[in-house]
């Protein structure tokens, strides 16, 4: 199964830096869904859901 490492593209945004997660903190504080997060973000709403259940938002400084 070498397919994987033969193909061309590469999965782009894989991380979160410091800013979004404060940015995700602070509007999920204010009430917004996840999937209004990921638009004003430009991330996918899955990676917001995901991160509001990892809670990780509130661990980072």
């Amino acid at each position: 199964m070498d397919y994987l490492n033969n193909t061309p593209k590469s999965r782009k945004n894989k991380h979160l830096n410091a800013y979004e997660r404060g940015q995700i903190a602070l509007l999920h504080s204010e009430g917004m869904s996840a999937y209004a997060i990921a638009k004003r973000l430009g991330r996918a709403s899955n990676t917001i859901r995901n991160e509001l259940k990892r809670g990780t938002v509130s661990q980072i400084k």
